[in-house]
């Protein structure tokens, strides 16, 4: 079987398919990122916070 054109309708068509879905994550983490940025700091940086002896935990 010869190998298919590369601008074949199905090739393009994957391309487009393709393109969008990159846009799309990137809507997506662009979503994320300000989400997060929109939380308060201390939720922000939980995984900062260590455990003081005798209880307790700081930054």
């Amino acid at each position: 079987m010869p190998p298919r054109p590369k601008n074949s309708v199905a090739a393009i068509a994957r391309r487009r398919a393709l393109a969008a879905l990159k846009r799309e994550s990137d809507r997506q983490l662009d979503d994320l990122i300000r989400r997060r940025l929109a939380l308060p700091l201390e939720q922000r940086m939980h995984f900062l916070r260590r455990r003081l002896p005798g209880g307790g935990s700081s930054l």
